[in-house]
């Protein structure tokens, strides 16, 4: 998160000097928002590698494919063909290589099976795995000694509540991923949390804010493309 805001703080900073230069004449025949765009796609594309994220990879691949469409002689694959293609190939990548993206807390779990197929489930254990397929799904964390959680959906909403949940331990963590569709969290004021969470075209909400009241802290990582999540402190 830190190493973001210093990108942005550093590209705004940059994009103002460009837009002077160029009114003084002082850049070649290049559009000041071609400049900034390739910079960022650019960005982009480095930190879906750093982070084996294959929507950021070929998305910002195909819009650099559109920017440069002429040079590189492509005009008929664009603009459609090629986002065609990043959705389309984003998908497949992700669900081959699901197993090799980096676990952000380095814990061994054995998650507990709880995918179920129904709205509304209640999951129990130390340990949760509640994954979302093109529907919307409910579901009720349960737990005297929460400690981990991997919640996946993709093209729908799933909503989690956490307010039936202890933590017993010091620390206990969410793994977030969330592709062209919403998350909802809602999660016990008393609890510190540090969010870690990330987006790629989406968005991240807070409503609320945690008290910290108790010696708990819940760790939250993980992204959201193209869709949103959004976290209650109740």
């Amino acid at each position: 998160m830190k190493g973001r805001k210093i990108f942005w703080g550093i590209f705004f900073i940059l994009a103002a000097v460009i837009v002077v230069i160029s009114k003084l004449g002082m850049m070649p025949d290049i559009g000041v928002f071609t400049i900034l765009a390739t910079a960022f796609m650019v960005w982009l594309f480095v930190e879906g590698i750093r982070h084996v994220n294959f929507f950021e990879i070929l998305f910002s691949a195909a819009f650099l494919c559109i920017i440069y469409d002429e040079p590189l002689g492509i005009e008929a694959l664009t603009p459609w063909t090629v986002l065609a293609a990043a959705f389309l190939g984003s998908i497949g990548l992700s669900m081959l290589f699901r197993g090799k993206r980096k676990n952000h807390f380095e814990v061994d779990v054995n998650w507990d099976n709880k995918k179920g197929n129904s709205d509304s489930q209640q999951c129990s254990g130390e340990h949760v795995h509640c994954e979302n397929n093109f529907g919307s799904a409910i579901r009720y964390i349960n737990s005297d000694n929460f400690q981990n959680a991997h919640l996946e959906n993709n093209f729908g909403s799933m909503t989690i509540y956490f307010d039936n949940a202890m933590i017993q331990e010091n620390s206990a963590y969410v793994e977030v991923e969330n592709n062209f569709g919403e998350i909802i969290l809602y999660i016990p004021k008393e609890w510190r949390v540090e969010n870690h969470l990330e987006h790629t075209f989406g968005t991240i909400n807070e409503y609320g804010s945690p008290l910290g009241s108790s010696n708990a802290t819940l760790y939250i990582r993980g992204e959201a493309n193209f869709g949103h999540i959004d976290i209650y402190y109740v």
